[in-house]
């Protein structure tokens, strides 16, 4: 049958350099019909959202992390694993050199390696702000990240799309698309998460229920002294709650108070006259014993009065 199907062209493409494959490949494409084709895109479609076991260890971590600690509290879930199995596969996307790239299971991949076991995936084609936008949807969903580490994901979102002018615009779109959130927060959370070295981020953890006044203290205070936070980072405490841990940081970032000054005598009591009435105005510290003082001496001034009261006259005249 090949022979039938080459053999009158055979001579021809020798003549012409054409390789034998390529003239297979010709000769099924035009036996192809309409249909077959159409299948045999489908399958290729499907194969885009195929899942499948895979190597963990041949899965590479994207370039933007969603968690702080995604080994935090693992062994419970590699038990789990162990004991039940993975019920729910992975997401990764086939990179253009072929490789495979993490969008959300990260935990779940973490344990399958310990495992040393294959990792179900589902294997999808996402372009990177696609990919952002299901890992940011995903994990919103699945968790509940705090205020820090979704500050972390936008501003990670916008060092790697973001790297010019033109691209910052759409980084940021994709990152308000990502964590479906107001656009003026994504700036404040880039702005927070950038002032803070990344150093003392990780040395404070995800502090879970401290929200964004405390974070921006924080930032604030970094941008005052930013050559503190290094040293502040290595003295934070492990033993302490995360949030405690932030409230420590404050502390420690925060320039000592000033020392409280003693008011000068003149700045303490005031006195105000204004006709025959006497007005006074002091420092509420003062006030039990200004009020003692002013009895005392209305009191004195009144019994020195009657003391120094002149006596009435008499009569001196002589009878005549």
């Amino acid at each position: 049958m090949a022979r039938k199907v080459f053999g009158s062209t055979l001579k021809k493409a020798m003549d012409q350099g054409v390789s034998l494959d390529a003239i297979e490949a010709q000769a099924v494409q035009t036996r192809t019909s309409p249909t077959v084709t159409r299948a045999q895109a489908s399958v290729i479609e499907e194969d885009k959202h195929a899942t499948r076991l895979l190597d963990p260890n041949l899965i590479r971590m994207s370039a933007v992390q969603d968690r702080l600690d995604p080994s935090d509290g693992l062994e419970e879930l590699v038990e789990s694993i162990k004991e039940h199995g993975q019920k729910v596969a992975i997401l990764v996307r086939r990179l253009a050199d072929g490789a495979y790239e993490i969008v959300y299971g990260r935990r779940r991949l973490l344990a399958c390696r310990e495992l040393g076991q294959k990792v179900r995936a589902t294997v999808m084609e996402l372009s990177d702000e696609e990919a952002l936008i299901a890992q940011g949807v995903e994990n919103n969903a699945r968790q509940d990240p705090s205020f820090i580490e979704r500050a972390v994901f936008v501003s990670g979102i916008i060092a790697e799309l973001g790297k010019t002018e033109e691209t910052r615009k759409n980084a940021q779109t994709v990152a308000y698309r990502a964590l479906q959130i107001d656009e003026s927060l994504v700036s404040r959370m880039h702005r927070i998460a950038s002032a803070i070295p990344m150093v003392l981020i990780r040395a404070i953890g995800p502090a879970h229920g401290s929200g964004r006044r405390v974070w921006e203290k924080l930032a604030k205070l970094c941008e005052a002294t930013p050559d503190l936070a290094g040293a502040v980072a290595n003295g934070l405490p492990k033993d302490l709650a995360s949030a405690e841990r932030l409230e420590l940081a404050i502390n420690r970032m925060s320039p000592p108070p000033a020392p409280a000054t003693k008011p000068a005598s003149s700045d303490r009591i005031t006195i105000k006259r204004k006709g025959n009435k006497i007005t006074l105005e002091a420092d509420p510290m003062m006030l039990p014993k200004l009020e003692d003082a002013v009895r005392n001496l209305v009191a004195e001034l009144l019994d020195r009065g009657q003391e120094e009261a002149p006596e009435p006259a008499t009569s001196t005249a002589t009878p005549s």
